[in-house]
């Protein structure tokens, strides 16, 4: 092989690799099972909660872990959505309220709770430090959603 071509593959492999290595430096990786640590309270409550985890990260000094549910139900105040586990299988179903001026995260991106409908992706926090699920990581003051019905767990 030529060893322009050598040089240029191995320019275009190491540049490939710098953001990844400067991510990684910036903000290490989080486990869901070996990092975070749920509340007793919440694994009462939700005793597959490890088995939704999406990710963990670090906000504010505190952890938080990221779970995604579908929108099924929208009914006045109140939202109902199917919690999916890590291979996107339905394993709870919760309906939520909250204040209309609440905002969500729907397909990444920031909605008011009250303009929601059936079939948004949602993504819900919950804090290492307190049982409950909130609206982004660090806000544990504003943003947290009132459980209404625990609804089912899947089989």
């Amino acid at each position: 092989m030529d060893a322009r071509v050598v040089f240029a593959l191995a320019a275009l492999a190491g540049a490939s690799l710098a953001p990844i290595v400067t991510m990684a430096d910036d903000q290490p990786k989080l486990s869901c099972v070996k990092d975070f640590t749920f509340s007793q309270e919440f694994l009462a409550k939700y005793p597959k909660a490890a088995a939704a985890c999406r990710e963990v990260v670090m906000k504010n000094g505190m952890k938080w872990a990221r779970f995604d549910a579908n929108v099924t139900k929208v009914k006045g105040k109140n939202i109902t959505a199917d919690f999916l586990d890590q291979y996107d299988q339905k394993i709870r179903t919760l309906t939520f309220t909250a204040t209309p001026d609440a905002t969500v995260t729907v397909d990444g991106k920031t909605e008011k709770f009250a303009d929601l409908r059936e079939g948004d992706a949602l993504s819900f926090w919950v804090s290492e430090a307190r049982a409950g699920f909130y609206a982004k990581p660090g806000s544990l003051n504003s943003g947290k959603f009132a459980v209404v019905n625990e609804g089912t767990a899947a089989r």
